[in-house]
């Protein structure tokens, strides 16, 4: 009986000990921040906003300043999230 018992209870804590262990050892995931500068026009000489990027809680957020237009030019400008998921 009591044999059962330590068999069972050995069990449940590897079972418990089991997904912890496999999220440490997870990859990392890198989500790359980028800005996206807004033009006027085709030709890309007059700024007139961008979307930038930055690093929060829930992953990468981005924001808007100035003017949203079609005339865009992306560049990434960093990284988020390089580390262990947790």
């Amino acid at each position: 009986m009591f044999k059962r018992i330590g068999i069972i209870a050995l069990t449940l804590a590897s079972l418990l000990a089991g997904p912890s262990t496999a999220m440490a050892q997870a990859p990392c995931e890198c989500i790359d921040i980028v800005m996206t500068r807004m033009y006027s026009d085709a030709t890309h000489t007059v700024q007139v906003g961008y979307i930038s990027g930055y690093c929060s809680w829930n992953g990468v957020q981005y924001q808007l300043f100035g003017t949203y237009t079609y005339f865009q030019v992306d560049e990434v400008i960093g990284s988020c999230g390089c580390g262990p998921i947790e």
